[in-house]
């Protein structure tokens, strides 16, 4: 992380760091948590929503990488907005197969429309009827801002269908979900017979599993970068509270305990932003061998940043004393924030586990040649 705080993507050129700059004062303007309804205008009128698109389709052609270095300044700020699903619908119907995605992407990256996405895993049921006709049912579930979208993009149950289906219509249940993190709102849909028009299917078959691979991984990288932005603000929050509360006639921040409790959660939270830099340096998904590889990083990354966030957000309240305990204090926003990361995307458990057998898996080789010896 450069000095003045902001994300240093390996390759990033000059373009993307400006961008990243601009969204920092932009953003801290608005102010911590600020209100979505105000905050979502703002940030289609600045383009930020055309940022990971490809310059052919009227994008600013910046990729994953440009798109996570402002994710850092959104969690920075614990940005309200639905930025992060937003990025992910961009992206799957610009590698889809939409006969209109054009024009699709116009109204999305103009901020016309949102699509929204689930930041969880889940997939629903579907079969065709007498009349051949598609039919979904079942619950998608973490839907960010999902009574301000027209459509949701959704896959099937074994990757047959990647797709969208407009939210307003009959068969489409909204059920808001009360969550303890009051920066995020997310809702619950019920499909019931539900058809999946031939015209929304963004990709089908291979394509389709593919596809939702991708968003899977690029979701991963994103919840890392709203968690290197979070921990990282908090930090010099809690830091910025020790120099100025004072003890006995001195500063907090001189006492030696605290200095080496900072000292660990800065190791932390720069272990995580490394990854995270490391692995955009290296993400390529044009090939099944890259999706693989970008796969494990993405875990890698998305685990180590959401669990260094928890430990700076849970030291952060003891580290303010008392005033961190009680509820309305900023801490706990970043705490319930931390909290829900960590439970967004994959199954939480299943990123450990695929860490591990990943790690397994390589040291197989060295194995077998240990024992041959």
């Amino acid at each position: 992380m450069a000095d003045d705080g902001a994300l240093m993507i390996p390759h990033m050129n000059n373009d993307v760091r400006e961008l990243q700059d601009s969204a920092r004062r932009v953003l801290a303007g608005l102010g911590l948590a600020a209100d979505e309804a105000a905050s979502w205008p703002r940030i289609a009128d600045l383009g930020w929503l055309m940022i990971s698109t490809t310059e052919e389709l009227g994008g600013l052609g910046m990729g994953l990488a440009g798109a996570c270095a402002l994710q850092v300044e959104l969690g920075r700020q614990l940005a309200t907005v639905p930025f992060l699903p937003a990025v992910l619908a961009i992206e799957a119907l610009a590698h889809g197969a939409l006969a209109d995605k054009v024009q699709w992407l116009e109204r999305l990256t103009a901020g016309e429309i949102y699509v929204a996405v689930p930041l969880a895993d889940c997939a629903l049921n579907v079969q065709r009827d007498s009349r051949g006709a598609l039919l979904l049912t079942g619950t998608l579930l973490a839907v960010p801002s999902a009574d301000n979208a027209s459509h949701v993009l959704l896959s099937t149950l074994n990757g047959e269908h990647v797709g969208l289906v407009a939210t307003a219509q009959p068969g489409v249940t909204v059920i808001e979900r009360a969550t303890w993190d009051t920066t995020r709102r997310l809702f619950d849909l019920q499909f019931d017979a539900v058809e999946l028009e031939e015209h929304h299917i963004v990709a089908s078959g291979s394509q389709a599993q593919a596809l939702a691979m991708r968003l899977a991984v690029q979701r991963d990288f994103l919840l890392a970068a709203d968690a290197v932005g979070g921990a990282a603000a908090l930090l010099q929050m809690t830091v910025d509270y020790l120099q100025a509360r004072t003890q006995f006639g001195r500063p907090l921040a001189l006492f030696q305990a605290l200095k080496h409790r900072c000292a660990d959660l800065k190791a932390q939270t720069e272990a995580a932003e490394a990854l995270l830099l490391d692995s955009l340096g290296r993400e390529q998904m044009d090939s099944a061998d890259g999706i693989a590889s970008a796969e494990l990083a993405g875990k890698a990354a998305k685990q180590l940043a959401c669990a260094a966030f928890a430990t700076v957000a849970e030291e952060a309240l003891q580290l303010h004393g008392g005033i961190g305990m009680t509820s309305e204090h900023n801490c706990h926003l970043f705490l319930k924030r931390a909290l829900l990361n960590e439970h967004l995307g994959r199954a939480p458990d299943s990123y450990e586990t695929g860490i591990a057998d990943a790690f397994l898996a390589s040291c197989q080789p060295t194995c077998a040649s240990i024992q041959t010896l």
